[in-house]
């Protein structure tokens, strides 16, 4: 009966993983019982394939893959599509670009800074009011630390280089009609601004089923390459008051700062 009994409790399930050694006497039974080990990450889940949902506040439209290297060290690559940069659009100040920041301007007709009677009557720069955004290009690589869990869960630093370059079409200026006046209504004319950006970056990576979410906030020196079209008109030449048409090249380096989320699927 009480080798019955012993075998009756031995097959339900809250014992199903015990093990038991029965002595030769059948009256002492030791019972065992053994933790499972703890799940290890395969191979195949140190893959993140992300997207960022707010990106065209910043005009950019990238895919972000992360690999993990090791336990506490992962690369992110992006690469993508930019169109217009709202968010830049609201804080550059719309002006002339050589009063808005801007550093080593060269015009067509020479240096902004030299005692000239021609002036810009193009569209400044970041007017939206004739000029359109075109399709362009960017692409990131970002390594990372992980120093809360294992990669690429939790707290991270990363170190960034993000490159993006910006394209916009506006109509070059035709004279208007007999009033000696200019206006946007010529051939296209294609300007371009490079973003180099060197970052910084402190987030925090939740990862669910499949599901991951990436918090970031990161600060660091954009370099800015850009060039506008120009239009201006020669008044040393009053009779002709000869146009002159062409573009501007500038720079300007400025401080930068960013936050952002990126959702994904790792697997």
């Amino acid at each position: 009966m009480k080798r019955f009994i012993i075998y009756l409790l031995l097959s339900t399930p809250l014992l199903a993983n015990a093990q038991y050694v029965k002595s030769n006497k059948d009256t002492n039974i030791v019972v065992r019982f053994e933790e499972k080990s703890k799940k290890k990450k395969t191979t195949a889940e140190n893959n993140v394939l992300k997207i960022a949902p707010l990106g065209f506040i910043t005009g950019s439209f990238p895919i972000y893959y992360e690999r993990v290297v090791n336990e506490f060290f992962t690369v992110q690559l992006g690469a993508g599509l930019t169109n217009r940069n709202y968010l830049r659009n609201s804080i550059q100040s719309v002006g002339q670009v050589d009063g808005d920041g801007f550093n080593n301007i060269v015009y067509p007709w020479g240096d902004g800074n030299s005692a000239s009677t021609i002036y810009d009557q193009a569209d400044d720069a970041f007017d939206f009011s004739h000029r359109t955004a075109a399709f362009g290009y960017m692409f990131s690589i970002q390594p990372r630390l992980y120093f809360d869990s294992e990669a690429p869960d939790g707290a991270y630093l990363g170190l960034s280089y993000e490159y993006s370059r910006y394209a916009f079409k506006i109509p070059g200026m035709i004279e208007n009609g007999f009033s000696s006046s200019y206006i946007h209504k010529g051939a296209t004319k294609k300007e371009h601004e490079n973003l180099s950006d060197l970052m910084v970056y402190f987030g925090y990576h939740d990862l669910y089923d499949r599901l991951s979410v990436d918090y970031t906030t990161g600060m660091g020196i954009r370099n800015v390459k850009g060039t506008k079209y120009a239009f201006g008109t020669d008044g040393s030449f009053p009779s002709t008051n000869a146009p002159i048409e062409g573009f501007a090249n500038y720079k300007q380096t400025n401080f930068n700062f960013t936050i952002g989320i990126r959702v994904g699927y790792h697997f």
